[in-house]
């Protein structure tokens, strides 16, 4: 999978390139194609990209759409592209048809805002920074299938796809989470999937999204995926 990055200062301090890019360095493993960074005054993202469809040949990230006042990282791999572009056209996007993931995750949350993440089907986790409102969207896929850590303090949101990308930040500090260590010894797993191995580290579970603004952070669960009724008669 592709690595992703960012951080963000909710206080107003400036960003560090030289940081954040060490960062991005340390996620090469995930991503040898390229490795860049974006920043906007107070946040940074980056980006490890693997190329793994058709889509993505040629495809930059971070990426950005509206003349940038969208950026986005995001680990994606979407289903139903087709039917999600027809439903971007019909509200008014341009979407060309070879347009990588990212860009059709953009293009949604151009289109609908945070329910934008309720049209994506597929295995995805990613973040969307909005220029104009200075607000940052995270989400995560239904079923997990692409993980997203973070770090939150009053002035710093601090995220990766990567639980030791996160460590490498300084102000991150390697003091455990015992209830989490405790769980996974008597049980083999975490039984609060909201948290890891580390004090400072949370995880965004399953099928949730976070919104984060110098006002605060809301995470939100997303809508349940419907499920067709299969009975006898359909075997």
């Amino acid at each position: 999978m592709s690595g992703i990055v960012g951080i963000y200062h909710r206080s107003g301090a400036p960003m560090e390139r030289a940081l954040l890019q060490s960062l991005v360095d340390f996620l090469s493993y995930r991503g040898p194609d390229s490795h860049e960074c974006g920043m906007d005054a107070s946040i940074g993202l980056g980006h490890a990209m693997l190329r793994t469809t058709r889509q993505s040949r040629g495809e930059r990230q971070p990426a950005s759409l509206d003349d940038g006042r969208f950026w986005i990282t995001a680990d994606a791999r979407l289903d139903g592209r087709v039917e999600l572009i027809t439903e971007l056209e019909r509200s008014g996007r341009i979407v060309q048809p070879n347009a990588p993931d990212s860009e059709l995750i953009l293009h949604a949350y151009a289109a609908w805002g945070t329910p934008s993440v309720e049209h994506l089907r597929g295995d995805f986790s990613f973040a969307i920074w909005d220029a104009r409102h200075k607000q940052l969207f995270c989400a995560r896929d239904h079923f997990g299938i692409k993980p997203f850590y973070y770090l939150e303090r009053e002035d710093l949101f601090l995220f990766s796809n990567t639980l030791n990308c996160i460590r490498m930040h300084p102000e991150v500090s390697g003091e455990l989470n015992e209830a989490a260590i405790g769980d996974f010894l008597l049980f083999g797993l975490n039984c609060n999937n909201a948290t890891t191995s580390f004090r400072d580290i949370q995880r965004l579970p399953p099928g949730h999204s976070l919104s984060i603004s110098t006002e605060g952070l809301i995470s939100s669960p997303l809508s349940r995926i419907a499920c067709a009724q299969i009975g006898p008669e359909s075997f």
